[in-house]
């Protein structure tokens, strides 16, 4: 019994520990590493911010940081598995293994010229020189596809390394450059600080050089897409620009790995777009996270982690881990019931020696009655010592409840009192075989 009961409890506490097991193991954080780059950069202090958020608000989905060399290096280091997620730029080296979780943001090329500038038109580029301020492979590709376009020969374009806004905009100013082409978010620093520069340095509003063919050249090249300058978009007064104009523009990609989790993926989607407005606060960048292209079509396919998400087919908790719990719940049952089952038998079997005990008794009982010797009644009278004995014994342990007690005490008291009486019979007529003889 003691045994059994031990057998119970350990079981107990097995189904416990593997229930308290399975939740902490479905509700520990997810910790997903992403590529980022280069230190500095704004798309750095975005990714930044959002794992210190996370961390802060304790998240179900954490962030570990994989700092890289650029763009293209965080692309590599989704395929290579060193990144579950990157923030890439639409063209530049799109990881082969990445799918798209959310645009953070795009980046309009802006051709900057000052105010009464006979540079209107991408057309009047030619023969022209153009700042660029900071040196970036990708952005003179992107100038080199608007050239290409409108069909201005590479070479009849003069491009001029500048260092920094204010010294572009000073060369502007003093006609050493004819434009300034910059690549950024409408909300991030470069183009406000360009488009500041000028306005400080020439005194006037910067002027615009428009690109009405920008949805061909996007066609043409998938990796770039359309985009709208609405008027007042840098502010100021008079508004900057004073009317709105179209122009190309690249995105810069959240991408997820192939084989990342899409209950993960997913989970980090809906806090990405949670935590938007409170990152905003510290990046004004965060406000231009919006949702990809999700049809069929486009050409930039969506993980399905966040197509899920943005589908509204985001799994709950228990719809992700019910299975598990009901798994733990059918072990228990079936534990449950296999050790009722066995502390059924070992109840049995506990009756089953009471009973026996207790038909000992009967028997010496009956054997006392028929006995012919004083022998054989000594050899009865020990017997119902040994099952005293073994009754104490029970008893001691919990086994006899108070009415197999009694139940022992009627039999015992039967007992001695048949060995008794048959002894005190035996005294007075003698043995049977004794009376024979004579």
């Amino acid at each position: 019994m003691r045994r059994t009961l031990i057998i119970l409890l350990a079981a107990l506490l097995a189904v416990a520990a593997a229930s308290v097991g399975v939740y902490h193991w479905a509700t520990l954080p997810t910790t997903l590493r992403i590529a980022v780059g280069p230190v500095g950069s704004e798309d750095t202090r975005l990714v930044v911010a959002a794992a210190q958020y996370l961390a802060r608000e304790r998240a179900a989905t954490r962030l570990k940081i994989v700092l890289t060399e650029g763009l293209g290096a965080s692309a590599s280091a989704v395929d290579d598995g060193r990144a579950d997620l990157a923030v890439v730029r639409s063209d530049v080296a799109m990881p082969a293994r990445g799918q798209t979780v959310a645009v953070l943001h795009r980046n309009p090329a802006l051709l900057i010229t000052r105010e009464g500038s006979s540079l209107t038109r991408v057309s009047d580029l030619r023969d022209r020189r153009i700042a660029t301020t900071r040196s970036n492979p990708a952005n003179e590709r992107l100038l080199q596809a608007i050239l290409d376009h409108y069909e201005i020969p590479r070479d009849a374009v003069a491009l001029v390394p500048l260092g920094s806004s204010q010294e572009a905009a000073e060369a502007l100013r003093d006609g050493r450059v004819d434009a300034i082409f910059a690549v950024g978010a409408l909300t991030g620093r470069l183009l406000n600080e360009v488009v500041s520069a000028v306005s400080r340095a020439t005194g006037t509003p910067p002027a615009f050089v428009p690109l009405p063919e920008a949805e061909a050249i996007a066609q043409r090249s998938p990796a770039y897409e359309s985009f709208e300058v609405v008027r007042g978009a840098f502010g100021g007064t008079p508004p900057r620009p004073a009317e709105g104009f179209m122009t190309v523009s690249v995105a810069h990609l959240l991408v997820a790995h192939t084989e990342t989790s899409d209950a993960d993926v997913s989970e980090f989607t809906r806090l990405l777009f949670v935590m938007r407005p409170v990152l905003s606060g510290e990046v004004p960048l965060a406000n231009r996270i919006e949702e990809p292209d999700t049809s069929k079509g486009s050409s930039l396919p969506v993980h399905p982690g966040a197509a899920g998400y943005y589908d509204g087919e985001t799994l709950s908790f228990m719809e992700r881990y019910g299975d598990w719990f009901y798994l733990v719940v059918m072990l228990a049952g079936l534990g449950g019931s296999a050790i009722a089952g066995l502390f059924g038998t070992a109840a049995n079997r506990t009756r089953s020696r009471t009973m026996n005990l207790l038909k000992d008794l009967l028997a010496i009982v009956h054997d006392a009655r028929e006995a012919q010797s004083e022998a054989a009644l000594d050899g009865l009278d020990r017997a119902a010592d040994e099952i005293l004995v073994q009754a104490l014994t029970r008893a001691g342990e919990g086994v006899l409840d108070e009415t197999s007690l009694v139940a022992f005490q009627l039999g015992l008291d039967q007992a001695r009192r048949a060995i008794a009486e048959r002894r005190h019979w035996l005294e007075e007529h003698g043995t049977p075989l004794v009376r024979a003889a004579e």
